[in-house]
């Protein structure tokens, strides 16, 4: 594995952006476009967490595929008054393709997101062409969505609701109260691509996300497009995100290897 550090000047943010990225063993000028997982990260955190809390350096060589997970605050991977981290997004993806001769067909990307990059996972594959597969891990996608009850006995996932409820609102509601057009998977459900897979997973436990999970997978179906979900005993933390990362990464290549008759 080749564990690289890439800051880009983006054009889109006017600043600089830290990305952390790694590629197979075999990767040199002559060799074959690598797939890639395009990884999004929780709240309070960065593209680093992948690699130093859910271990992804093991996926690389093991499914020869590069790993790219960029660096981007707390604002839930969308444009907004802030930022323009949506536009940021699809930068990271353009250039590094170019740079890192990564494979440009859909079916060799995948984008999986942890909790607040869940979200943006889901909402950069549904808007964009670049990608065969979405995996959203413990996602929070929608304010309007009851919580469960049982949140309130989870000290630890009472206290992440608390300190990031608010952001979430600012990010993803207008000034009326009302979900934000680009925002609203209502409305980007039926833009995307017929042949995307996409997969929910979360842990039976983690009642913060639970309802969240359970409310996008029926809305998937009601849209017509169905999903995958994929419970599992865990909670809202690292020990069931590093499990959960490798069973969609690992589910998504192989269906693909299936399909090539690989």
């Amino acid at each position: 594995m080749l564990r690289l550090r890439i800051t880009l000047p983006s054009m889109s943010l006017l600043r600089p952006v830290e990305i952390a990225a790694a590629l197979p063993t075999r990767f040199n000028a002559g060799a074959e476009p690598c797939r890639t997982v395009w990884a999004l990260h929780c709240a309070m955190s960065n593209g680093d967490f992948f690699f130093d809390r859910l271990d992804v350096s093991s996926l690389v060589d093991r499914e020869r595929t590069a790993i790219v997970a960029p660096s981007m605050g707390n604002g839930y991977f969308i444009n907004s008054c802030y930022e323009q981290q949506a536009d940021c997004l699809q930068e990271i993806f353009l250039t590094l393709q170019e740079r890192l001769s990564l494979s440009p067909r859909r079916e060799d990307n995948l984008v999986a997101g942890v909790s607040m990059g869940a979200f943006g996972a889901l909402r950069w594959a549904l808007t964009s062409e670049n990608f065969g597969g979405a995996a959203a891990i413990s996602g929070v996608f929608d304010c309007r969505v009851p919580l469960d009850e049982r949140l309130r006995g989870n000290r630890a996932q009472r206290a992440l609701h608390a300190a990031f409820s608010s952001t979430m609102r600012r990010m993803l509601l207008d000034e009326d109260g009302a979900t934000r057009p680009e925002a609203d998977f209502e409305r980007l459900l039926p833009r995307a691509a017929g042949d995307l897979d996409i997969a929910f997973y979360c842990g039976r436990q983690d009642y913060l996300s639970l309802p969240q999970t359970l409310h996008m997978e029926r809305l998937c179906r009601r849209l017509g497009r169905p999903a995958a979900l994929c419970l599992t005993d865990g909670e809202h933390d690292d020990r069931y995100w590093k499990d959960a990362l490798r069973d969609a990464v690992t589910a998504y290549f192989r269906k693909r290897n299936d399909a090539r008759g690989e």
